[in-house]
């Protein structure tokens, strides 16, 4: 049985596997199973089913394959056979279907086959789409029962000699036509179609398309066994025709992935390789097509992401603004970006900016940007006189995605007039915008230190605040009302009642358990355990996260639960500690968002010293058992403590 694959799978060895254009040999074992397969569906007379082992560096895939029996021993000293070229009669095979339209029953049918002088297999299968046709006519229920006997005589043995043509054509493509009709007729047989298509697999005889097209009527037909079986068998057929694999079939290739189980892998490790080598051939349309193939595959591969960032830099200049929006929206959703897509937005933004028609492009823009936290100012400045340009067109619907995201990214755009244009727009929208949105809108302002007090004022009436009921939205507007009575000296507030429903501010587990882990070392720094607290909420003030200092040092005789808030001396001898997980930062791990920024700074506005520390550089110092780095960074920070306001 191992000489048998002689001349396709081991074809597999050198070709499958092979990334960054560097083909290394890649050693395969071939272990090969015997199945034993009871159900007709899955046996045949021309091949067994079996398996084989393809190590990859240290991977190992066990891939079903399909090993032909031989009749003839001599037949392993053939040469491989070439895929023969289309015959005119494959490709005038609609000309043939509209000939057999023209009968109108089944024995115009069979009089017209009689007239061929040869029956080729694409006649064949017209005279049987034609014959299906016919069946569903209603004049038939009109014949007499001898008749309907003879024809269905006459049919059965005329089907049969036409499906035994179709079989033994050398033109691949008719078969795969076979498969693609609808007929009742051909259900039956399309098992056998099915067998002898893999057969041609293993004696390299399909192309890639053909490939395809196969693998997607398996895709197609999944719930069926046999087929969904079959797809996965399929795998060695790309291998052998990876030569031939180009800029327009990779899509097609892709869009199979869904459909396979245990040979995804393989396919997807050629098709990474190809993405390589033909990215810079491959057009808009088509890699939009692969993008969403990864969205439904939930597909994540550094190189291949790469790939794609090298490829939309090289092409931003092609793009149009649907194109560009599908593309960042798509990449948006598989959450993933690097800097060449940030400098291809940048850069489109830069040229054709004045040109842009579609206010969803910038959206889609600035979605990115939230989305990963890109604090970009090129990217951002050029949004932001995108808006004030357009700001009198804007659905109210929209406005939240174009002011929030320089706020939540404290980023203050150049124009000093922006806020307050924005706010003119909010007064003459806010009947119009949801709550929530307005709630975002106005911490946005409160987060770069500005204040839009004629807003907050409507939206503070007694005649809007009666129409709230959300215990959320509630939260949210004790929050801003909060943040206004602390920072705003203008702000006659706070207006709202003290908030009845309070609740503990949970700290994040992560804080939790690094503070848990590095506790012997604040302990040393400081002095002693009796000056160090945790998770300590402000009180009275909103149940907010923005109230939770993770470590406050205070005096030894004090306690978190017995310190003075009120004492002035007390809160200037204190210092906050707060740990800043990875989210807490921009994209540059330098700039705090907004609603850290805020927290900073109203802590000191209340008198505390603020220290900032990284998360990541505590967890990395305890994993590594750095205790004295650990404590040079907590002794330095301390003595660097942001000053009280």
């Amino acid at each position: 049985m191992t000489l048998i694959l002689w001349r396709s799978y081991t074809k597999a060895r050198n070709n499958v596997l092979c990334a960054n254009n560097s083909c290394n040999s890649v050693s395969s074992l071939y272990n090969f199973i015997t199945r034993s397969l009871s159900d007709d569906k899955f046996s045949s007379p021309e091949f067994s089913n079996s398996t084989i082992l393809i190590e990859n560096g240290f991977n190992v895939h066990e891939l079903p394959v399909v090993v032909r029996k031989l009749k003839d021993i001599e037949a392993l000293d053939e040469a491989p056979v070439e895929i023969p070229r289309p015959t005119n009669d494959s490709f005038n095979y609609h000309l043939i279907q509209e000939e057999f339209k023209q009968c109108m029953d089944l024995r115009d049918v069979f009089s017209l086959i009689t007239k061929c002088t040869k029956i080729t297999p694409n006649i064949a299968l017209g005279a049987i789409e034609r014959i299906y046709d016919l069946e569903k006519s209603p004049h038939l229920d009109n014949m007499s029962n001898d008749q309907t006997v003879h024809i269905n005589f006459a049919k059965g043995a005329i089907l049969e000699k036409l499906l035994k043509v179709v079989m033994k054509t050398e033109d691949t493509q008719t078969i795969l036509n076979v498969l693609k009709t609808s007929s009742t007729v051909m259900e039956p047989h399309k098992y056998k179609f099915c067998d002898e298509l893999l057969i041609r697999v293993i004696d390299n005889k399909l192309t890639v398309e053909q490939l395809c097209d196969f693998a997607m009527f398996l895709n197609r037909h999944s719930s069926d066994q046999k087929y969904s079986d079959t797809i996965d068998r399929l795998w060695v057929g790309f291998i052998d025709k990876e030569k031939d694999i180009n800029e327009i079939n990779i899509v097609q290739i892709f869009s199979i992935l869904p459909g396979l189980k245990v040979s995804k892998k393989t396919l997807t490790a050629l098709l990474e390789q190809k993405l390589s080598e033909l990215w810079s051939k491959i057009k808009v349309t088509a890699m939009q097509d692969i993008l969403d193939i990864f969205l439904v595959e939930k597909y994540f591969s550094v190189q291949s992401y790469g790939i794609l960032g090298h490829w939309f830099y090289s092409n931003i200049h092609a793009l149009d603004d649907d194109e560009l929006l599908g593309v960042i929206t798509k990449f948006t959703r598989l959450k993933f970006t690097d800097k060449q897509i940030d400098a291809a937005i940048a850069k489109f933004l830069k040229f054709k900016s004045s040109k842009i028609r579609s206010q969803v492009l910038v959206i889609g823009i600035l979605n990115y940007c939230m989305q990963f936290k890109l604090r970009n100012e090129q990217i951002l400045e050029i949004c932001s006189q995108y808006f004030i340009a357009k700001r009198k067109n804007v659905p109210s619907s929209f406005l939240k995605s174009f002011i929030y995201p320089y706020g939540y990214l404290y980023m203050e755009p150049s124009n000093i007039e922006f806020w307050t244009l924005v706010e003119e727009v909010l007064l003459e929208n806010y009947l119009r915008i949801s709550i929530d949105d307005l709630c975002s809108i106005i911490s946005s302002y409160i987060y770069c230190g500005h204040y839009p007090l004629k807003l907050v004022s409507k939206i503070f009436s007694a005649e809007y605040m009666a129409k709230i009921n959300n215990c959320d939205i509630l939260k949210k507007l004790h929050l801003i009302d909060t943040a206004l009575s602390l920072e705003c000296e203008e702000y006659s507030g706070p207006l709202l009642p003290k908030d009845q429903w309070f609740k503990p501010v949970m700290q994040d587990s992560r804080i939790k358990n690094i503070i848990e882990k590095t506790k012997g070392s604040f302990v040393s720094v400081i002095g002693g355990a009796n000056k160090m607290s945790t998770a300590v909420v402000l009180p009275n003030y909103c149940s907010d996260e923005t109230y939770l200092i993770d470590v406050l040092i205070h005096p030894a005789d004090t306690s978190s639960s017995t310190f003075n808030w009120k004492c002035n001396t007390l809160k200037n001898e204190s210092i906050a500690i707060l740990i800043h997980l990875p989210d807490h930062y921009c994209s540059d791990n330098k700039q705090l968002i907004g609603p850290q920024v805020m927290k900073k700074r109203h802590l000191n506005i209340l008198g505390l010293k603020v220290v900032s520390l990284k998360y990541t550089l505590l967890s990395q110092f305890y994993t590594s058992y750095n205790t004295t780095a650990l404590k040079k960074y907590l002794s330095d920070s301390i003595d660097n403590a942001e000053p009280s306001l």
